[in-house]
């Protein structure tokens, strides 16, 4: 082998020393070191990583309790609203109420003013309508209105005594506008089955017209006043139903 070849094989072979010895010496700390850097780097992209989350959790709590938080807004505002409607409701059905009830109030003071002056009416038709029943019999008095009345009530003390049974109605006292003759007598006793010593006889102008015969069955009375009486009471009868109906 020449000179030549032993100095470059030796050389070669100090140059690969040299080279394991700077690796040794140089390289390993700078590879440490970068393996340090990157084992840091990933910690902290670790912590960034887990920050990250946290934050994205915590966002997420944050929506979800802005939703609920929301949804108790819309929940009170409903109830709220319904609240509110049925105040409303309430005032609006208590004023309704209130106006019926003024209103059946105004209605009835309202019948019954109606119905007050209407009796005050029917009094008054009463009365005057018995006034000028006593004033057309007063006017037409005579013998005729004598014997008619006198003939009415001979048939109803007749029907008295039928419906007696014992054939008389004693005592019985006759009260006449004017003095009876015999003949009217006469027949007045015969109705009631007497005789006409039988019977109390007395005179009441007051009557006006006709008689007025008073028995244990009752009152027959034919007279002007009570015929007008009689028209009183039927009239005031048919006022007071024809305002019952009304009412």
């Amino acid at each position: 082998m020449s000179a030549s070849w032993v100095t470059f094989v030796f050389e070669a072979a100090n140059f690969l020393v040299l080279a394991a010895l700077l690796g040794r010496l140089f390289f390993r700390p700078v590879r440490d070191a970068l393996e340090r850097r990157r084992a840091e780097l990933e910690g902290e992209r670790e912590a960034v990583r887990r920050v990250h989350e946290e934050a994205e959790a915590a966002l997420a709590e944050a929506r979800a309790q802005r939703a609920e938080l929301e949804a108790s807004l819309e929940s009170l505002r409903q109830r709220g609203r319904e609240q509110v409607g049925r105040e409303r409701d309430a005032l609006v059905a208590d004023a309704r109420a209130q106006m019926q009830r003024e209103r059946e109030r105004l209605d009835q003071e309202l019948a019954l003013r109606r119905r007050s002056e209407a009796s005050s009416l029917a009094r008054d038709a009463v009365s005057v309508a018995r006034e000028i029943v006593e004033r057309i019999l007063a006017t037409i008095d005579g013998p005729g209105l004598e014997q008619a009345l006198l003939a009415a009530a001979c048939r109803e003390l007749a029907a008295l005594r039928a419906q007696a049974g014992t054939g008389v109605l004693e005592p019985v006292g006759v009260e006449s506008a004017r003095a009876l003759d015999r003949d009217a007598r006469a027949a007045l006793a015969a109705s009631v089955g007497l005789i006409p010593e039988a019977i109390e006889w007395r005179d009441a102008p007051e009557l006006l017209a006709g008689l007025r015969v008073s028995t244990t069955r009752g009152l027959v009375d034919a007279s002007a006043v009570g015929l007008a009486a009689h028209a009183e009471r039927r009239l005031a009868g048919r006022v007071a139903a024809e305002a019952g109906t009304d009412g």
